[in-house]
């Protein structure tokens, strides 16, 4: 499916905002340097989903789309934020084809405007004067330092199980998409209930969005970097799975041997190869598994809130939960 094909499910009003949503920091007091550069790198480009799904729970829950303009800017403000700091972590080149921020400027810049970007959103949130909404974002930003910090541990002592790496994926990517339901559920004043079926929802997504990303490392077409994680020593689920299904490899891996060379040997082995279908397929069944049960959230809620004037962001929200199993990009 095509980025125009997807975007033709997603309501009218919504794609506007989503248009025009300026995620530049808002700070007269922000260097003009410090846009400039994030502009050039973490903020350019992007499907800039975590926004589009906060526009859509916000339209789902009730909410005027004015009240759900600062959360959507805040959480891609914050992925923008965890990426820059990620490209200093990874000692990363390029991003999205293009040169890293720590290219285009240094990794002391990089990491300055990364710090920069979540104090912005911070005192953003802080003027809604709700600190229900700012505690969450907060926890937010917790999760995804814990979630890179395991990241590192794993990768340095080689340790990875499968509940390691989905520990990973809930820090730094199911409490991203956790925001874009639970900041609105808040907002409108939602039932503690209600509150915490947004957060699940975004959690079921967010472990199935990880996981799907994984397959397409290793079988997305050319939007997305191909062998990604390989490439920067990491073992994600799929490699996971891959190593699972040969203990000889796995034991060699664990002992100081690269993935990047345990990798190459596919060239010489079909059995290697075959088993790379296997992994891919259980990785892919994991992620659907989510969506099912994202599903089930998804129509709970709407259930429970019973607005027909809701229905055509549940609409969408139902096309992304089925999109996310299929996605190409």
């Amino acid at each position: 499916m095509s980025l125009l094909q997807f975007l033709a499910h997603i309501p009218n009003d919504i794609l506007k905002r989503l248009g025009d949503l300026n995620v530049d920091s808002r700070s007269e007091s922000c260097r003009r340097e410090i846009n400039d550069l994030l502009q050039q790198t973490v903020l350019i480009g992007g499907k800039r989903l975590r926004p589009l799904l906060t526009f859509l729970m916000g339209q789902f829950f009730g909410l005027d789309l004015d009240e759900c303009e600062l959360p959507a800017r805040a959480i891609e403000q914050v992925h923008a934020a965890s990426l820059s700091h990620d490209d200093v972590v990874d000692n990363a080149s390029t991003r999205r084809g293009r040169p890293s921020i720590n290219v285009v400027a240094s990794n002391k810049r990089a990491v300055l405007a990364g710090d920069y970007l979540l104090a912005n959103v911070i005192v953003d949130l802080a003027s809604l004067n709700r600190p229900d909404v700012v505690s969450e974002m907060a926890t937010v930003i917790k999760d995804l330092a814990e979630g890179e910090w395991l990241q590192l541990d794993a990768a340095q002592n080689r340790a990875y199980t499968r509940e390691s790496l989905r520990e990973i994926a809930l820090k730094k990517t199911a409490s991203v998409m956790s925001w874009c339901g639970v900041a609105p559920a808040l907002i409108k004043n939602a039932p503690t209930p209600m509150v915490e079926y947004a957060r699940q929802f975004g959690v079921k997504l967010g472990l199935a969005f990880q996981l799907m990303d994984d397959v397409l490392d290793f079988q997305g077409p050319g939007l997305k970097d191909q062998l990604l994680d390989l490439e920067n020593g990491q073992v994600n689920s799929v490699l996971f799975e891959w190593l699972d299904l040969h203990p000889e490899l796995f034991l060699r891996y664990k002992n100081g041997e690269s993935i990047q060379d345990l990798w190459q040997e596919r060239q010489f082995s079909s059995s290697l190869n075959q088993s790379l279908s296997t992994a891919l397929l259980a990785v892919r069944s994991e992620a659907e598994k989510n969506l099912d049960e994202a599903r089930n959230i998804l129509n709970l809620m709407n259930r429970e809130l019973g607005n027909s004037e809701n229905q055509k962001s549940f609409k969408a929200l139902e096309f992304i939960v089925d999109y996310l199993g299929q996605r190409s990009f």
